[in-house]
């Protein structure tokens, strides 16, 4: 999962920008960037608290040796790494003179993702040194009086072994000797003044065993240096016990409750698709079914007696909603022929103008009868290889939304161009739109946003996402933009047939 981070890039090339955060992304960051060229931008741009700073060597009204003395000033902690076209040794050195984490060629970034981990790591093991010392001085202060006071087992020896602080509990665990492991942990050894030894120790009292935590920790004197061990140790048997019995029964239960939220969720959404989809497929068959079977009647009764053009007008009522049902059949079958993987479309050349006139003429009826223009602006040649019924059913299922939500009155653009090595194809509506909330799920199987629900406008949810799943089977891309109550932009990008 990508981490996110914080990111600052002094950069003024914009595409040496973007490559820069492209790297970031590459090495598992999920960066928010913000990319200044200035050192008045840079500076205020410190106020966002970013985790890391990647600075160009060279601007041309800021240096990286700029840059580190702002960060010097105003945020020291913050680590920058410098990245340059060229470099050489004085560049470099002069660099990480004075204070830059790391110094990269930019035709060598792949170092990029490793360097910041290294930057942000030392960066934590700093902040981490600072907090042990600032907890050893509070310790130092409060030993006194917990010394004398405390339930705890507490000694101070000499790296010799001699005693110059024990209190009675302490007296009782170990006598007046200590063994060497005790006096002389490994940690002092090493001669580290921050290193603090943490574990449990079990001891034989008046014949039962118990168990004590104990912080073995070293004494420093003014130039820092060890010259004794401290010893702590709390009798923590019984909190042992509890301690293991309750975070044993709160794993089980957090393990439980995690499933059982996971499953409810799923469950609930499940339901609820279901629910509507029954809902949705219902109405849309019985609402064609019923105008078929109504009017089938009427001509069987003979109701148009001998009128052909109230007899054509039935026909074309029954034609047009038996069309109905089978584009809804259609979508059905589509979709599971691609969740078993035995979708394979027919693959030849394909004159997009063609199918996208089609689709404008077959639509013309329904925009006319709702007062909604449909107008073209294609620049041929507009060629692929494709399937030319799935592509057909793509224009007509994207033209047929436009339509379906577009009011009185309202034009709905169909363009087209080419663009380097693609077809670029977009449908634009002035309708109801919908909510930045709703727009990423538009494309999900069964889904319906609030504006379907609260205009009733029929639909199975099912029209986008056999776009999507035709057009990612011929290779391209569909996305849309919208602004609720402004309309929606879909963008549909095919490879360009050579």
């Amino acid at each position: 999962m990508p981490i996110p981070l914080r990111l600052l890039v002094a950069e003024d090339f914009p595409p040496d920008a973007e490559l820069l955060i492209a790297e970031v992304r590459r090495a598992g960051y999920l960066p928010t960037a913000t990319v200044v060229d200035t050192a008045g931008k840079f500076l205020r741009a410190l106020d966002d608290a970013p985790e890391i700073v990647i600075c160009d060597y060279t601007m041309p009204t800021m240096t990286a040796p700029d840059a580190l003395a702002i960060l010097r000033e105003k945020a020291p902690e913050i680590p920058l790494i410098v990245v340059s076209g060229t470099m050489d040794e004085r560049t470099c050195v002069n660099s990480l003179r004075l204070g830059a984490d790391d110094y990269l060629l930019k035709d060598r970034l792949s170092r990029l993702g490793p360097a910041i981990a290294h930057a942000l790591g030392r960066r934590e093991l700093d902040r981490a040194a600072r907090v042990a010392d600032h907890e050893r001085q509070e310790t130092m202060m409060i030993l006194r009086g917990l010394v004398q006071n405390s339930v705890a087992a507490i000694s101070v020896r000499n790296l010799d072994g001699l005693s110059l602080v024990a209190n009675d509990r302490y007296r009782k665990l170990y006598g007046d000797s200590a063994p060497a492991e005790v006096v002389r942990p490994a940690t002092v050894n090493t001669l580290d003044p921050t290193r603090v030894i943490e574990r449990e120790e079990r001891f034989e009292l008046d014949g039962r065993s118990r168990t004590y935590f104990s912080v073995r920790y070293p004494v420093v004197d003014a130039e820092n240096q060890v010259f004794a061990v401290g010893s702590i140790l709390v009798d923590i048997t019984l909190q042992k016990q509890i301690e293991n019995d309750l975070r044993s029964a709160r794993r089980q239960l957090q393990e439980r409750a995690e499933r059982l939220d996971v499953a409810n969720a799923e469950l609930r959404e499940v339901d609820r698709l279901k629910t509507e989809f029954v809902a949705s497929v219902s109405h849309e068959l019985r609402t064609p079914l019923t105008s078929i079977r109504g009017y089938a009647e009427l001509l069987l009764d003979g109701a148009d007696k001998g009128d052909n053009d109230q007899r054509n007008r039935m026909l074309v009522v029954i034609d047009r909603n038996a069309r109905r049902l089978l584009s809804l059949i259609e979508d059905l079958l589509l979709l599971s022929k691609v969740d078993s993987k035995t979708l394979s479309p027919e693959i030849k050349p394909v004159d997009l103008v063609e199918i996208v006139e089609g689709a404008v003429v077959v639509l013309q009826p329904a925009a006319q009868a709702v007062e909604v223009t449909v107008v073209t602006k294609l620049q041929p040649p507009l060629r692929t290889e494709g399937d030319r019924s799935q592509l057909e059913r793509v224009l007509f299922n994207l033209l047929s939304n436009a339509v379906k939500f577009s009011k009185p009155g309202d034009v709905v653009t169909v363009a087209g161009h080419q663009e380097a090595e693609q077809i670029v194809l977009t449908v634009q509506d002035h309708g109801l739109g919908v909510s930045a909330q709703e727009l990423p799920k538009l494309f999900t199987r069964f889904f319906r946003s609030a504006n379907d629900e609260a205009h009733n406008i029929p639909g199975t949810g099912l029209g986008l996402a056999v776009v999507r799943e035709i057009i990612e089977n011929h290779g391209g891309e569909v996305s849309m933009a919208s602004v609720l109550g402004e309309g929606s932009t879909v963008t549909v990008t095919l490879p360009l047939h050579q």
